[in-house]
């Protein structure tokens, strides 16, 4: 009895699932990647806001980047966001396309 025309049946059924699994990996490789660049950034430009710089000058240094600065009574809030384009198909219905990452960092009034 042949059973190669069996293997390559399962094989086709699970190849799809594969991919997929494949896909939300590279996915989520590269939502962590621009986050843990963009936690780097972040503290960068805490360092040079504290330097008595602009936000027109640290938004100049970091063009592809948002950057919005919240005063509030006690501190100051800088805000980063950056955009990571989804590649798996129907992960863009959970993560929504493009997946907006945002970090903030809280800056005390010395």
């Amino acid at each position: 009895m042949n059973n190669k025309g069996q293997a390559l049946v399962e094989f086709i059924l699970i190849l799809p699932v594969f991919i997929m699994i494949l896909f939300v990996i590279i996915d989520f490789g590269m939502i962590f990647n621009k986050k843990s660049n963009l936690e780097s950034i972040s503290n960068d430009a805490v360092l040079i806001y504290k330097e008595n710089k602009s936000l027109v000058e640290i938004q100049e240094l970091y063009k592809d980047i948002q950057i919005e600065l919240v005063n509030v009574n006690d501190y100051t809030k800088l805000v980063f966001k950056d955009k990571v384009n989804i590649v798996t198909p129907g992960m863009n219905k959970v993560f929504g396309d493009p997946y907006v990452i945002t970090i903030e960092r809280v800056i005390p009034y010395a």
